[in-house]
């Protein structure tokens, strides 16, 4: 057997803290609980050995409740009283990583929408990365602020590049100081950076695809001063951007600007109360508004600036159900021999539905979801659960022949191609992107994925535009609405536009005239009369479908009993696999009224150790 030496285990000590000295011997923080209830701000004292490296924005560790937590601290303030305070453990690091602004914005983030500080806080600063950290060597300046707010909405032309457009105003905008730029997609952000760099603009790029080094590089630049321009995706709208003197948010409806996360902000609201917190000019660019922007254009707190032009534009019914009507075929032809030509179809794969060829019936999995074909010689697959079907039959009559429906873009391509046999056809999809259409041919793109084209294309072609103005949600017609404008907007001047969809919709007259207003009065309208957003704000709680009517007989009492807005509706609950949801509207001017309500009443559930509903205020679409 053999013998081994013993070796002693080595142990660190922690030092005992020093005294505090000098006069602001107290950091006020806020902390990270993990707790509902506990997202007030905590006092604790500043030893003395580490007096020097404590400001408000660094980060810390701090004793709490037999834990040692993370928190940031918020400001230092005089000891006052014989209060029996715990002291700070330790920072982490010594550059103060939430700056003033920044921590108002978050506090006004989580009044609105009924949050922790820590629920934000990590969509605002990004990990960090403490070699990253050791080998900048930046100086961080103070916040400053611009008094001279001013909201607008701008238009964006047709037949114009429209991020060599974006790029010229934060060229101009530059000049003044700091410039923000949100854009939806990272897509969207590569263009942007493509046409900045044609300009020689230096620019900073901060957006979550980035690797955390990355990332966290680039937000020290930024917060350094170093970086006068930042672009980035949703959660950049927290950019400590030094001298900040512009904010700029295209295409503002985005589903993308949406957190996913809990408490499930959203960037429109987030600039807004950026800018009027610091006065700092907001630009929204697009085509068309959100019903959230053209109510405040309405209301004249946001200033519209049009663009004026005139759109050639013709429709043709699927009267046969055909993919192209005849009369149609004839302009698509010209404009196939003039350049490419832009088609904007609705759904990938290749048939999105399967029916049985004799009885006619749907097939469905046993699931219950639907089941599709991803392309031409692909097996037929449940949309929801993936299992495959290679000796599909009628689960109805046997028949072994099924029918395919509902076309997806690749049998698009495939018709499309017999009818121009000559003519090369290209698709663009999430999973295949075309950046540039290149060549000449037809593009046919799914919504979002359509190529630029350096000539402009010589036709843009909607077809089964049907599909696209009848989708159920509430957001159907806005997000229509910009599709169209957007993908117009990449013809040149004087080229066709081929809706194939029935007559009458109210988008051909906005396109022909490039005026979206009347469509979005409509809109707006029917919003009214039916007390939807953005006349409404509304409350989406969810939890186990057990608990879910106990929750809605509270509430119910507490309309009752006025601790709750008498104007709440509550529908539901609706369930959604093992959990079930409540859907809760007020008026708007009930609003704040209500969630303060609810961030209360999760607060009292959260100190009775009583389950937790999670709460989305004001989601994208109340189609839950």
């Amino acid at each position: 057997m053999t013998v081994r030496n013993l070796r002693l285990k080595a142990e660190v000590v922690k030092a005992a803290a020093q005294p505090p000295s000098g006069v602001d011997v107290v950091a006020e923080c806020w902390v990270d609980t993990g707790v509902a209830h506990l997202d007030s701000h905590y006092s604790y004292l500043i030893p003395g050995n580490l007096d020097a490296t404590i400001k408000p924005g660094v980060f810390v560790v701090v004793p709490f409740n037999g834990r040692e937590l993370t928190a940031v601290v918020l400001r230092r303030v005089p000891l006052v009283g014989a209060a029996n305070l715990k002291s700070i453990l330790k920072t982490m690091g010594e550059i103060p990583l939430l700056t003033d602004s920044i921590r108002s914005l978050i506090e006004a983030i989580c009044k609105r929408y009924a949050a922790h500080p820590f629920d934000v806080i990590p969509s605002a600063i990004p990990s960090r990365v403490v070699s990253v950290e050791k080998s900048f060597g930046g100086t961080f300046p103070a916040d400053s602020r611009k008094i001279r707010e001013n909201i607008q909405y701008l238009q964006l032309p047709p037949h114009r590049d429209r991020f060599a457009l974006i790029a010229s105003s934060i060229a101009a905008s530059v000049k003044n100081g700091g410039v923000l730029v949100l854009l939806p997609e990272l897509r969207d952000v590569h263009f942007l950076a493509n046409a900045l760099s044609e300009l020689k603009i230096e620019f900073v790029v901060l957006e979550s695809s980035q690797s955390k080094s990355d990332r966290y590089s680039a937000f020290l630049a930024t917060l350094a001063g170093d970086a006068k321009i930042v672009i980035g995706t949703r959660t950049s709208i927290f950019a400590p951007v030094s001298n900040l003197s512009h904010i700029y948010v295209f295409n503002e409806g985005s589903e993308h600007y949406y957190e996913r996360r809990s408490p499930g902000w959203n960037v429109r609201d987030v600039a807004l109360i950026r800018a009027r917190q610091s006065g700092i000019p907001l630009t929204f660019i697009g085509y068309s508004p959100s019903t959230e922007i053209a109510r405040l254009i309405d209301e004249g707190l946001v200033t519209y600036k049009r663009s004026r032009a005139r759109i050639r534009v013709s429709t043709f019914a699927q009267i046969h159900g055909e993919l192209l009507p005849s009369k149609s075929l004839t302009l698509l032809k010209k404009a196939i021999s003039l350049g490419p030509v832009l088609a904007l179809v609705p759904s990938k794969g290749y048939a999105q539905a399967i029916r049985c060829a004799k009885c006619r019936t749907i097939s469905r999995c046993q699931c219950g979801g639907a089941l599709q074909k991803s392309s031409a010689h692909s097996a037929i697959t449940c949309a929801h659960c993936a299992t495959q079907f290679p000796q599909w039959s009628c689960t109805w009559c046997h028949h072994r022949i099924p029918a395919l429906v509902s076309r997806g873009i690749e049998r698009h391509q495939q018709e499309i191609g017999l009818l121009f046999p000559n003519t090369p056809i290209h698709f663009s999809t999430a999973e295949h992107a075309i950046e540039v259409a290149e060549s000449n041919g037809i593009y046919l793109a799914t919504p979002g994925m359509a190529p630029t084209s350096q000539s402009g294309y010589a036709a843009i072609l909607i077809l089964e535009g049907n599909k696209f103005l009848n989708q159920s949600d509430m957001r159907a017609h806005e997000r229509v609405r910009e599709l169209y404008f957007s993908a117009v907007a990449l013809a040149r001047t004087d080229a066709p536009v081929i809706l194939i969809q029935d007559e009458g919709d109210v988008i051909v007259t906005a396109i022909s005239s490039w005026s979206p207003s009347l469509s979005v009065h409509q809109d707006l309208q029917e919003r009214k009369s039916l007390q939807l957003p953005p006349y409404t704000r509304s409350a989406v709680l969810s939890m186990k479908s057990s608990e879910i009517v106990r929750l809605k007989s509270a509430l119910e009492s507490a309309i009752s009993e006025d601790r709750i807005p008498i104007g709440t509706r509550i529908f539901g609950p609706i369930e959604q696999g093992e959990k079930s949801s409540l859907l809760l509207s007020v008026p708007t001017e009930q609003g704040e009224a209500l969630i303060a309500t609810l961030h209360e009443f999760i607060r009292r559930r959260s100190i009775s150790k009583k389950e937790l509903p999670s709460l989305r205020i004001d989601p994208y679409s109340l189609n839950l």
